[in-house]
């Protein structure tokens, strides 16, 4: 008996606005921090505003952002795998 593969098994779901639901999660979890920065009293409300509104970009180049056809959060963990496999750290006790 002959089964067809349908060819776009291995492509990621898209939810909302052409989000995977990890670039929702995201872009929500951003949204949630901005709105959280904004109404807490800790500061003046220009630098409430200021830091919200980087928060929202921030979240919005992680859901949305892609440079040469990467994902940014993929481009940031090959950042931190180069880097932690590049340079290590050692401590050294001091002798008693």
């Amino acid at each position: 008996m002959p089964a067809r593969v349908p060819l776009d098994v291995d492509l990621e779901d898209k939810l909302l606005y052409g989000l995977t639901p990890t670039r929702l999660v995201y872009l929500i979890v951003a949204f949630l921090a901005a709105f959280s920065v904004w109404s807490s009293h800790w500061a003046l409300m220009p630098i409430r505003a200021g830091a919200a509104t980087v928060l929202m970009i921030l979240g919005a180049v992680a859901a949305w952002g892609r440079w040469r056809a990467r994902p940014v959060d993929r481009w940031f963990t090959d950042i931190v795998h180069f880097t932690l496999a590049t340079y290590r750290m050692r401590w050294n006790l001091p002798r008693r």
